[in-house]
């Protein structure tokens, strides 16, 4: 079950790809039922205001791919806006 609130569920979304190497922290994710997007390394070298830019530009994007996720999903979110999420192991 996802974690979620009256106003719908919650989405990760962090820039420290080591999550994909630490069992435990992905174990927790999975067992937590959440979902979310880890950014591409290229975002690392962006500044703040770009980042966010594009996190806005591309939410609903985002939304939609995770209303069609039934169970705990992670996506690598790339820098260049034409390119698709990529899933990740979880």
């Amino acid at each position: 079950m996802l974690a979620e609130r009256d106003d719908g569920p919650w989405i990760i979304i962090t820039g420290d790809g080591r999550i994909l190497k630490n069992k435990p922290e992905r174990t927790a994710l999975r067992q937590a039922g959440l979902c979310g997007f880890v950014l591409s390394p290229a975002y690392q070298k962006m500044p703040i205001n770009q980042v966010a830019s594009i996190l806005v530009w591309r939410w609903p994007e985002m939304e939609q791919l995770l209303g069609l996720v039934a169970g705990p999903a992670l996506y690598e979110l790339p820098i260049n806006r034409t390119s698709k999420p990529k899933q990740l192991p979880l």
